[in-house]
């Protein structure tokens, strides 16, 4: 379920980002150019040794369900660089996914 009709600001990226982390994932959904995919940004559970604090990964979204294999995109130390990953493909929030 999208949470947020509008385009998201980088800026509103981070705060969910913050906000969550390190307790909750934030999902957003991709635009139908990329698939319709869900994109997730979890903490990783490795950060304090290879120094990626933030995981993002993908996986298919079909009518509110997860499908297929999850895939990884990006792992990085700050969440800008999540927040642009995600900005430059116009994604939105989404509110409840089923598994």
């Amino acid at each position: 379920m999208v949470h947020n009709a509008k385009r998201l600001t980088q800026r509103k990226i981070i705060d969910h980002i913050e906000v969550r982390f390190p307790d909750e994932s934030v999902n957003y959904g991709l635009p139908e150019a990329f698939g319709r995919q869900l994109a997730m940004v979890e903490y990783s559970t490795r950060s304090p040794w290879d120094g990626s604090k933030y995981v993002l990964s993908t996986q298919i979204l079909e009518n509110g369900k997860l499908v297929g294999e999850r895939e990884k995109a990006l792992e990085s130390a700050e969440e800008e660089s999540i927040a642009t990953w995600l900005y430059k493909r116009g994604v939105k929030l989404l509110s409840s996914i089923e598994n």
